[in-house]
């Protein structure tokens, strides 16, 4: 220990200490948001672990020394810093109130750097316990009216506990990267970061994620909901600012936009594809006792699949299992057989596309001895994956909770917030689709003459009629007033126009007074006051799929929509174009 108090004060004397930064990215866009400057001793015949001098310092009592020479470094450096990337600052949390560092970070100093407040991130980690609560808490309040952001480091690690996230109520939380190493195949830890995700989702916390080392690491991460990532897979620290590697920044938009298209259609579109998962499977000829003791030792398992090739045979529960091996002789009895012989045969298969609620109705019309059985999954006879009937239920009440709270009042219709997902999904993705908008002309003429009670009406007769029109499992929306939306997963959208207008043509007239629909228009005053003739209601549809055009963004998209509908508006009487 003595020799490493004498190196320390080497490196102290000396200022052997060296800033590297590395990047801290968006696991959302894949660009980088800011740097965590980080410390290394340049000395090589000084070389110790820089975990292990904090410690040392904090023994030694020359904590202060230590961590300004690493500021220090690290500012100095900074005026290199890419304009409007964060900078985060290591800091003890003992000395985050001290009088000293609150003197050393006022505006004028960090001007001299060329550096504006809002960048900085004070990082505390917690390598001894807070002496002074009330002056941590006054100093942290002290530090956001100066517009510094906080984070606390190392959650998940047993350091920065609940109390800390509490008094600081930090503008980033850093999770721990013993919590990060291999989240993708444990579940305990998966569960964790994602009750820490909703958490900070809720409280407008910003998450992040350390120690990212691997691309399945990174893709669990974004399935999570975690907003940003640091780790050596994403990049290493640098002793410049350097920019991200464009494979790591493709990788991370691709994804988050796989994941964003697969998310948004499980909220509000329910099928059942979207919610299977492959599981674990097993062949036919495994060992029984081989499953056995893969799944006890997996408590997070409770079924397994038996797939032969591409096809789901059977499947057995973890319950099942531990009656054949449990008890005096079961053991004994079944650890030869294969799963095959074991396993269950009369399971529920539903197809890829087939609507979550009819899943649903279906599901609980089994024996009450298979209600609680997985659903068995499959596209043109080939196993996707299996949905719980947790899962199934709680996709279920989130549709239904989804459309009782955006649902246009008068028709029921989804309204603005579930069409914009619906519509992102599509156009974003890769399968095909014709998204046609319905308006209703001369609508405003036949409120004025017969009221609104009869207009609305009007406007829940069309919504029915696309409701009833809708056999392919095509989505009905409502956009507001007039204006309606249907969302198809194909492209000919043709004969879905035609029937609608033959049907509207012929229900509509049932709204009129029969002097009105013999002559062929209402005679009623305009909103001057001035008597007019408007002509009977009538449908303008614009349609734009997919079939030869593909879109990049969202305002493209629109755009063609608008310019389609200027079209089809100028067209007398009921009319539809499809691009």
């Amino acid at each position: 220990m003595k020799t490493d108090f004498a190196i320390i004060r080497k490196i102290l004397d000396g200022g052997f200490i060296k800033p590297v930064y590395q990047p801290i990215i968006s696991l959302q866009s894949g660009e980088i948001m800011g740097y965590e400057a980080l410390s290394r001793i340049t000395a090589k015949e000084l070389q110790m672990n820089i975990e292990n001098m904090f410690h040392a310092v904090d023994k030694m009592g020359c904590s202060w020394e230590l961590e300004t020479l690493c500021r220090m470094k690290a500012l100095e450096n900074a005026v290199t810093k890419p304009e409007g990337k964060k900078l985060f600052l290591n800091v003890n949390s003992n000395i985050i109130y001290d009088e000293n560092f609150k003197n050393g970070f006022t505006k004028k100093f960090l001007r001299a750097y060329g550096i504006n407040a809002d960048d900085i991130v004070f990082e505390i980690t917690e390598r001894v316990a807070v002496s002074d609560k009330n002056a941590f808490q006054g100093s942290i309040s002290h530090y956001k009216n100066q517009r510094y952001g906080i984070a606390i480091d190392d959650v998940g690690a047993g350091f920065s506990g609940l109390n800390m996230i509490i008094s600081a109520q930090p503008d980033f939380l850093k999770l721990d990267m013993n919590l990060i190493r291999n989240i993708d195949k444990d579940d305990i830890k998966t569960l964790l970061c994602k009750a820490i995700a909703e958490f900070c989702r809720n409280a407008n916390i910003n998450l992040i994620a350390e120690g990212i080392e691997t691309e399945e690491e990174l893709k669990e991460l974004i399935k999570l909901g975690v907003q940003f990532g640091q780790g050596y897979f994403l990049g290493t620290p640098q002793e410049t600012f350097a920019a991200l590697d464009p494979h790591v920044s493709e990788l991370i938009s691709t994804y988050y936009s796989k994941h964003y298209i697969e998310n948004a259609r499980s909220s509000v579109y329910p099928i059942i594809e979207h919610l299977c998962k492959r599981g674990q499977i097993f062949s036919p000829q495994a060992k029984g006792e081989e499953v056995y003791e893969h799944i006890k030792a997996a408590p997070m398992i409770t079924e397994v699949y038996i797939v032969d090739g591409e096809k789901i045979v059977g499947f057995l529960s973890k319950l099942a299992l531990n009656e054949y091996f449990g008890g005096r002789y079961g053991y004994s009895l079944n650890y030869r057989k294969t799963v095959q012989e074991i396993m269950r045969t009369d399971f529920f298969r539903s197809g890829h596309n087939m609507p979550v609620d009819l899943v649903a109705r279906l599901a609980m019309q089994r024996p009450y001895e298979q209600l609680y059985d997985p659903i068995i999954v499959e596209k043109e006879g080939k196993f996707r994956g299996a949905v719980t009937i947790k899962d199934l239920l709680e996709a279920c009440a989130k549709i239904q909770i989804d459309i009782a709270m955006h649902a246009n009042p008068l028709t029921g219709l989804p309204g603005n917030l579930l069409l914009e997902k619906e519509i992102k999904s599509r156009i974003f993705g890769q399968d095909p689709f014709c998204i046609t908008y319905y308006d209703l002309d001369n609508f405003k003429g036949y409120n004025d003459a017969y009221g609104f009670i009869n207009g609305d009406l009007m406007l829940k007769l069309l919504a029915s009629l696309l409701q009833e029109q809708a056999r392919k499992n095509e989505f009905v929306g409502h956009i507001g007033g007039d204006d309606f939306i249907v969302i198809a997963d194909y492209h000919d959208g043709e004969a879905f126009c035609q029937d609608l207008l033959a049907a509207f043509a012929d229900r509509v007239l049932s709204l009129y007074r029969p002097q009105d629909v013999e002559r062929g228009y209402i005679v009623s005053k305009n909103r001057h006051g001035v008597t007019e003739n408007f002509p009977l209601a009538s449908l303008s549809i614009a349609g734009i799929s997919n079939r030869k055009k593909t879109y990049q963004t969202l305002e493209d998209f629109s755009q063609d929509v608008s310019a389609l509908k200027k079209i089809c508006k100028r067209h007398v009487g009921s009319y539809y174009e499809i691009w």
